[in-house]
């Protein structure tokens, strides 16, 4: 359980839900039809994910996409020629006046920790890192923010009207089956209005998800995500101004939109240009910014160093599992098998031990809290969301309350 620095108790009531919210509770999504999935569940033979996380594609060989790519980052990239890329590019954007040349979408976590870090030590950057608040700060993912800071990164967060993201991951949770879609807006939409005030013409993101844990693998060959890309993989098709047509209002969406004005701005995946392995980012940032990791597995996994930030993340992930029958322990396994961390059978059997669990009672109190939901309001969203043909022979874990 990762502990929230905020009292919740002190959260004040949001406003109640709105009749069509209402109306939807009783309502289920065909999240077959949304998602395009296929009726027969596929596993990789190579990692443990399955055919049904969207866009995951698993080939005649019974090997999907993303395995590939991997294979592909070993056998065929030529990593070398594109750290030459990534110097010439730095090369373009170096200030030589002391200014920040670089900014760094950061939480203070292991990949952007490391990115801002090697900006810094290695390529002679002056990197600004910029922090869009989690929804609730956990005292160890507040200690790792503070610690990136405090080894030697300047850094700027941008924190949202408490009211206003509450209920946008309420509403969000509700519509869509998943709370952190408001968050995702900031991720995307802060960096380039900080790098518009500070006329910062590089932002460096960290890996490009579609192809390192499984997604649409035509973006592979993509240096970074145009506007109408990061509209359909990052924000899932949903803009922040679709939001106006349920019940909120251009003022309250002020604050997730991209600038008014386009950016003049070049923004780049750093994992294009080096070769991406999330536990070698563990293990230096955990010398060179002191980085801790949970001293405990995180909830419904068996990893304690991703993921660490925000209290509420454990319905992230719970709703994946509903929709999907792939949990954070899936996830996880996937990823540290093509990184060569645990092999297949390990891994099959930490899914086996971890994945299919629901949050802790008290993971579900601070969500209950900070969205003012009823428990029997939430129970009709899960409802809402749980897939019926992966969950046909064996009904999902019940919330624990």
């Amino acid at each position: 359980m990762k502990k929230s620095i905020y009292d919740i108790s002190l959260l004040p009531s949001l406003p109640p839900l709105s009749p069509d919210e209402k109306r939807l509770l009783s309502t289920s999504v065909d999240v077959d039809q949304l998602y395009s999935l296929s009726d027969e569940v596929r596993q990789c033979t190579s990692c443990v994910i399955t055919n049904q996380r969207p866009r995951i594609i698993i080939g005649p060989d019974g090997v999907c996409n993303p395995c590939r790519y991997w294979e592909k980052k070993s056998s065929s990239i030529d990593w070398n020629e594109r750290e030459a890329l990534f110097k010439e590019l730095c090369h373009t954007h170096r200030s030589n006046d002391g200014s920040f040349d670089v900014l760094v979408p950061s939480s203070g976590g292991k990949d952007s920790s490391y990115v801002a870090y090697v900006l810094k030590e290695k390529y002679n950057m002056n990197p600004l890192t910029v922090t869009w608040a989690p929804a609730l700060p956990t005292e160890i993912g507040f200690q790792n923010f503070h610690s990136h800071i405090q080894h030697g990164l300047n850094n700027i967060m941008a924190t949202a009207d408490g009211l206003i993201h509450r209920r946008l991951c309420r509403s969000s949770t509700i519509i869509m089956g998943d709370p952190f879609q408001p968050f995702v807006y900031g991720q995307v939409n802060i960096p380039l209005r900080i790098a518009k005030a500070y006329d910062i013409g590089l932002i460096v993101d960290g890996e490009n998800g579609e192809v390192e844990y499984g997604g649409d693998d035509s973006t592979e060959d993509l240096t970074g995500f145009t506007r109408t890309e990061s509209e359909i993989y990052w924000q899932s098709g949903m803009e922040v101004s679709d939001w106006l047509d349920y019940g909120f209002t251009p003022q309250e969406l002020n604050f997730y939109k991209p600038p008014r004005e386009a950016v003049q701005v070049q923004r780049v995946f750093f994992s294009f240009y080096h070769n991406w392995r999330p536990h070698d980012h563990f293990y230096y940032v955990s010398e060179k910014a002191g980085f801790h990791s949970n001293p405990e597995r995180s909830e419904c996994t068996y990893s304690r160093y991703a993921s660490l930030d925000d209290a509420i993340d454990p319905f992230h992930y719970f709703f994946a599992l509903l929709k999907f029958g792939i949990g954070r322990a899936t996830s996880d396994a996937a990823h540290e098998i093509r990184e060569k961390i645990i092999d297949r059978e390990e891994g099959i059997a930490l899914v086996d031990k971890y994945d299919r669990t629901a949050p802790s009672a008290q993971s579900t109190q601070i969500f209950l809290k900070y969205t003012s939901l009823t428990p029997s309001e939430l129970i009709a969203i899960c409802k809402r969301w749980t897939n019926s043909r992966i969950w046909s022979n064996n009904p999902p874990p019940k919330i624990n309350f």
